[in-house]
């Protein structure tokens, strides 16, 4: 039992965060991305500008899927996963970058 709960815990460490399981555009995000379009799994969904790097912040925004964002940086958050910070109509925040996909990817 301590061996396969070892084994487990090597396993769950090992992993990138880029193996956690997202949104179906994961693969599409460079780490240096200055433009791209929201590209949610499902076409009428939105994604949530927030107010940090992370889940845990309050959504301040609903983008709709295909909807262009230009980006002017990024960060891990605590999560694992990379957030790129965003403007939209005056509003500053962060989206997570598995939700973003380069602009000749979309669609």
């Amino acid at each position: 039992m301590k061996i396969l709960t070892a084994t487990a815990l090597l396993f769950a460490i090992a992993l990138p965060a880029s193996a956690q399981v997202g949104p179906a555009y994961s693969n599409r995000v460079t780490k240096n991305l200055t433009y791209g379009n929201v590209c949610t799994a499902q076409g009428s969904s939105s994604l949530s500008i927030r107010s940090g790097p992370g889940k845990s912040y309050r959504v301040l925004k609903q983008v709709s899927n295909g909807t262009g964002l230009s980006f002017n940086g990024s960060q891990y958050g605590k999560d694992g996963f990379q957030w790129l910070r965003t403007s939209s109509n005056g509003r500053r925040g962060w989206v997570r970058s598995d939700y973003i996909c380069e602009p000749e990817c979309a669609g």
